[in-house]
């Protein structure tokens, strides 16, 4: 007879779970246990948000390391967010107690003492995240053997929130670097709540072995929810939105106070001014209204008490509607939210996905999702205008997300910048190192296996001729003192450019920070944390400024907030939709006659048959392709063959040539088509990154096409 996976477990871990008053495993934990205690493969356990994933991975982890007391930590948990490794940490101490394993958190809040008590006695299981790891790299190289020389498992949470950022590559390269400074036989454990493609996860967790994981899913997972669109058209939706002294406010304002007030809900808006204005918008609309203001706000320009504020506030049991930012997407624990709000179609499904199953979190709830789309109307409406191609995006993502389907992961860029700041951290480690000892440890053995040693070499030199490294007369690379002045400033612990901000203080309270803007010593008045504010005094040298409570207020510009690139097969399901006569439930009647006229404008332009609209002297090429195609050949019109043509989004606007031309030209180019760095070569601004200014153009112009060129391109 098969054992049971409960009976796997330590006698120590079984009472505690006893105690716990547990009934019974979830199918994913026993899976789980299963896996861990009877093969040797490495792991990623994918479900939804409160599936138990935590539990499924520490369960049989706590009951493998329990016998060790030995010196050294056994497992590492890594997450993405300070707020969630706060919260993973009660979760896990409740679980240690009884065990008597030593758990610890290791983050920029944490405490010199607590620090100084781990670096005493390293045991157990420590929380930490990426930039924490790297502190330690830097700051205790002495300790890392003792630190990790018993490692048994990595756990990394919110495993998707890391793919295809900059974050990944710093992640993956500190990992592969606490790798080789642990035992053999280390095992790593993905958790996620969302992926599209399992093999292409696989291929980015470990790329050298993808065939030593298995996946674990909950296939039986079923979660019923409620999910509504509601469709805005207003007339100049810019004006309109901020008329906040008017005594009928906007219809959408309305409509959030009406789903939201007197409820735990989470209202998700896409850009941190957005989240600044509909705060204060919903909060003067009430304060009109005479009811008291139940709303707050949570994003990652706040102060730490601000947002913990906020996080407190919707674990109690006072109703807290909070409009948030993609920083409460994560599985941070805020209690039972009833409900989700979503203003603006998301930039990706795996969004959409993540943020409706923040919402009815306990056995047998639903879920429930509201998502407000705002269409401007205007009496000189273009094609693409009448096509409301924000609706449109939002039932296609939520077609998408209704059949199961995901963003698959980005893997094999380059991450050229991430790379510099790692030679930089890898030479502090060390003191000094030789130009193969880095190439074997970050590229050969490492996380930047796609970098070629000629370019590797040439990045090197690069920062020699910056003044960012050295060589001394043994050949040994040294910091340089531009590289001394990075390494030694507390930013170099994250791989992500963080712009400079100034800090937004009251009575000697920081409320948050705001963003250097041209018009900053001009301001009088802001908006932060959803409350008005008088600017009384600005100190440039110490980056503050000054403010008390007032009646005045303009919302602050943030920059490097805007969409990302849409998948094509979003686009294609788009393209689907707006040519079919098929109109979801889910759309209000609203939304319902927004999206038939976007059907009946598609049809009067003849969609179906043919991308391309004429109107006046204008052409209309609708791609319906991904980002990356779109710009590739928004590019190829305008730089190689120098057509006059916009970007509308959803389609190429020309001006002064026929559709028969526009296909000839494109003919013509994509049989003897550019490469994609020549293409990338004709963009402006492809510093994107941290370290991206030490990086050689060539090699600037190569990571661009890979991330935002693709020349695989089918024309009608």
């Amino acid at each position: 007879m098969e054992k049971t996976a409960f009976s796997y477990l330590h006698p120590t871990i079984q009472e505690k779970l006893y105690k716990m008053e547990w009934s019974e495993l979830r199918p994913i934990q026993t899976d789980a246990i299963r896996a861990l205690y009877i093969t040797d493969h490495n792991l990623i356990i994918s479900a939804k948000t409160a599936s138990g994933k935590t539990e499924a991975a520490f369960l049989p982890i706590l009951s493998l390391i329990v016998e060790k007391k030995g010196a050294g930590v056994s497992a590492i948990y890594v997450g993405p967010l300070k707020a969630l490794v706060n919260d993973q940490f009660q979760r896990l101490e409740k679980l240690c107690e009884l065990a008597e394993i030593p758990v610890f958190k290791w983050h920029g809040d944490v405490g010199s003492s607590g620090k100084a008590k781990f670096l005493k006695n390293p045991s157990g299981v420590l929380l930490i995240t990426p930039e924490s790891i790297e502190s330690l790299f830097i700051n205790h190289p002495n300790q890392l053997s003792k630190l990790f020389g018993s490692l048994s498992f990595i756990v990394i949470d919110e495993m998707h929130s890391f793919i295809g950022s900059e974050r990944v590559a710093h992640l993956k390269s500190l990992l592969s670097r606490v790798i080789h400074k642990s035992p053999k036989g280390l095992r790593l454990i993905g958790l996620s709540a969302t992926f599209g493609d399992p093999e292409l996860v696989k291929k980015w967790m470990l790329p050298r072995s993808p065939e030593s994981i298995r996946v674990i899913e909950d296939k039986n997972e079923k979660k019923d929810f409620q999910y509504l669109v509601r469709g805005y058209v207003l007339e100049n939706p810019s004006k309109d939105e901020q008329k906040k002294e008017d005594l009928t406010a906007s219809p959408v304002i309305v409509d959030i106070a009406r789903y939201f007030y007197g409820k735990t809900a989470l209202i998700f808006v896409n850009s941190r001014e957005l989240l600044e204005f509909y705060t204060d918008s919903t909060r003067k609309y009430l304060e009109r209204k005479g009811l008291p203001d139940c709303f707050r706000i949570h994003h990652g320009s706040l102060s730490k008490s601000e947002r913990e504020d906020t996080e407190d506030a919707l674990k109690s049991n006072r109703p807290t509607a909070t409009f948030c930012s993609s920083t409460l997407e994560m599985g941070i624990d805020v209690g039972n939210v009833s409900c989700i709000g979503q203003i603006g179609a998301p930039w990706s499904v795996n969004s959409l996905t993540q943020r409706l199953g923040r919402s009815g979190r306990k056995e047998g709830e639903t879920s429930i999702l509201i998502m407000f789309i705002i269409e401007k109307e205007s009496k000189e409406d273009s094609i693409v205008e009448r096509l409301h191609p924000e609706l449109l995006r939002a039932v296609a993502m939520s077609e998408m997300m209704i059949e199961k389907w995901n963003e698959p992961p980005h893997i094999g860029y380059f991450h050229f910048s991430t790379l510099i700041q790692q030679v930089l951290s890898v030479i502090k480690e060390h003191g000094g190192s030789t130009a193969k000892d880095l190439f074997d440890t970050l590229v050969k053995d490492g996380a930047f296996q796609n970098v070629q040693l000629e370019d590797f070499l040439r990045i090197l030199r690069n920062m020699g001729a910056v003044d960012l490294i050295e060589q001394d007369e043994r050949d040994v690379l040294i910091l340089g003192l531009e590289g001394e002045k990075i390494v030694n400033n507390f930013e170099f612990y994250s791989a992500f450019t963080t712009p400079k901000e100034f800090s937004v203080v009251h009575k000697g309270g920081k409320i948050g920070s705001i963003q250097s803007a041209p018009d900053l010593e001009t301001r009088q008045f802001l908006i932060l944390a959803g409350r008005r504010w008088e600017i009384l005094e600005i100190d440039f040298k110490r980056c503050e400024i000054l403010v008390e409570p007032s009646k005045g207020g303009k919302v602050p510009k943030y920059f490097g907030g805007g969409g990302a690139d849409i998948h094509h097969r979003i686009r294609k399901k788009m393209h689907e939709i707006v040519i079919s006569d098929y109109v979801p439930a889910y759309l209000n009647l609203q939304a319902q006659v927004m999206l038939k006229e976007a059907q009946h404008a598609a049809r009067e332009a003849g969609l179906a048959e043919n991308p391309f609209v004429v109107d006046g002297p204008f052409t209309y090429w609708f791609t319906w392709m991904g980002s990356a195609k779109h710009r590739t050949l928004f590019t190829l019109g305008k730089e190689f063959a120098k057509l006059h043509v916009e970007d509308e989004e959803i389609a190429l606007k020309f001006k002064g040539v026929s559709p028969s031309q526009i296909l000839e030209k494109y003919k013509e180019m994509l049989a003897s088509c550019p490469s994609p760095e020549e293409i990338a070569e004709k963009f402006q601004g492809r510093t994107r990154e941290k370290y991206d200014q030490f990086v050689p153009e060539n090699l600037q112009i190569a990571e661009y096409a890979r991330k935002y060129i693709d020349t695989e391109i089918s024309l009608p």
